[in-house]
């Protein structure tokens, strides 16, 4: 979403989620030589399926203010959210949990100004 105030100043909000939730069935593996893959036995090495969730959130928030022609001043607030491999009952849960419970929070001011005529 953008939003701009003036032509000079600009509000921009980013959203990014990736949410998998994986169910295993099959487990196969790679040969040492060439060949197909080879399905593996759950029951001589007791390796059962392997279930697993991502949930990865970036939010951005960004403030641009021109004060000059090549001279800017920039607000970037950034938060994450992972969350950890588990079964999750669904995506709502997934992507509440990746909101409230951020890896990380930065706030970063950058000005970039031009010197000379």
């Amino acid at each position: 979403m953008d939003l701009f105030f003036t032509a000079r100043q600009q509000l921009q909000f980013s959203m990014q989620w990736v949410g998998i939730k994986a169910d295993a069935t099959d487990l196969y593996q790679v040969p040492a030589g060439y060949g197909k893959l080879q399905r593996i036995n759950t029951d001589v090495r007791g390796v059962t399926p392997s279930d697993f969730t991502i949930s990865r959130l970036s939010t951005q928030l960004r403030y641009r203010w021109e004060i000059a022609p090549l001279s800017d001043l920039f607000i970037v607030c950034t938060r994450g959210g992972n969350v950890p491999n588990g079964t999750v009952d669904g995506f709502s849960v997934l992507f509440q949990e990746a909101l409230t419970d951020p890896i990380i929070d930065r706030l970063v001011v950058k000005l970039r100004y031009r010197f000379g005529s």
